[in-house]
């Protein structure tokens, strides 16, 4: 029988959470769906637990051992059998009724392209994201995270799915005030960790966006804006939930470049946010400001100096803007 539902998981090296996160979709209240691995080539036990679970579920293994993650993630739909493609990643544990409340959810309303839902942090992991620094710093750090939070997030700290006038991202998604949400409701982009898109349209926009570089951060809402583009609907939904924890092993290695985050950065931007008008210009240019003194103080704090990449990385940005 022909899936419903093809759910996409790229793993590198992160075999404790990859068995997790297979134990979790054993455990779906719906089960017509299948499983597509992208391996990039693991050294650990990645094999041995994807060996476990292919007698409890219908897996499809690839090996694709290029490091661009634009290139993993896009590999998957192309292999998938079902209208409907999910992407999670290999750190998250998915909610009894996550596939069935993604099905549900299409099944209402044919202008639904796509769907996401909460992938709650636990509060011990936020440090592991650079976004959340701010947010349980002491002190002038304490005041960094309000002025973030009030300017930059313009006071939307907790809604999910917002991108604001800077180019930053509302984590409204990441925290259980989401939770409490009663119906889905339309957002600017779908959570990375946990999308899932109309096939179809996926392959009428001609999939990821190879120019999205390295770990290819933005690439995943640069997709599905570029299908919203053509009068289609994003939604989240409450009920569509995981957990994400966090890992810092295995591909989290390579996000350590920020030259590449940058241009990143700029290539979504100006591709789907900017837009001609003084408070865009001006948010954008204290947000840019803001960035670069992170980049800063990361390389000082880690006596790392490949942090100043950043600065490379934005005028490498600027260059593209100017390029446009």
């Amino acid at each position: 029988m022909k899936p419903d539902l093809s759910v996409i998981i790229a793993t590198f090296n992160r075999a404790k959470n990859l068995e997790k996160c297979l134990e979790s979709l054993t455990c779906q209240s719906f089960s017509n769906f299948e499983v597509i691995i992208v391996d990039g080539g693991s050294t650990d036990n990645t094999k041995n637990v994807i060996k476990k679970f292919e007698r409890k579920l219908k897996i499809k293994k690839i090996i694709f051992k290029k490091p661009q993650l634009a290139q993993v993630r896009d590999i998957g739909w192309r292999k998938a059998k079902s209208p409907i493609v999910a992407w999670i990643d290999d750190d998250v544990i998915v909610s009894k009724n996550w596939a069935k409340e993604i099905i549900d959810t299409f099944k209402k309303d044919k202008k639904i392209a796509g769907v996401s839902g909460p992938n709650i942090i636990p509060k011990k992991l936020l440090k592991n994201r650079d976004i959340f620094t701010f947010y349980q710093a002491k002190g002038i750090f304490s005041l960094l995270g309000k002025f973030w939070e009030k300017f930059f997030l313009e006071g939307k700290k907790y809604e999910p799915g917002k991108i604001l006038k800077c180019g930053a991202w509302s984590p409204g998604a990441n925290f259980p005030h989401c939770l409490k949400l009663k119906n889905p409701t339309e957002v600017d982009y779908l959570e990375a960790c946990n999308m899932a898109l109309r096939r179809d349209l996926v392959a009428k926009v001609g999939g990821f966006d190879f120019d999205f570089k390295g770990t290819a951060e933005w690439s995943e809402l640069d997709l599905a804006i570029r299908i919203k583009k053509l009068g289609y609907r994003l939604v989240f939904n409450p009920k569509v939930r995981v957990t994400h924890f966090i890992s810092q092993q295995g591909v989290y290695s390579r996000r350590k470049s920020a030259e590449e985050r940058m241009e990143n950065f700029f290539k979504f931007y100006f591709r789907h946010i900017f837009k001609p008008f003084p408070n865009y210009i001006f948010k954008f240019i204290i947000y840019l400001l803001f960035l670069n003194s992170y980049w800063l103080y990361k390389a000082i704090k880690t006596k790392n100096l490949s942090w100043l990449g950043g600065w490379l990385g934005s005028l490498r940005g600027l260059k593209y803007l100017y390029e446009r």
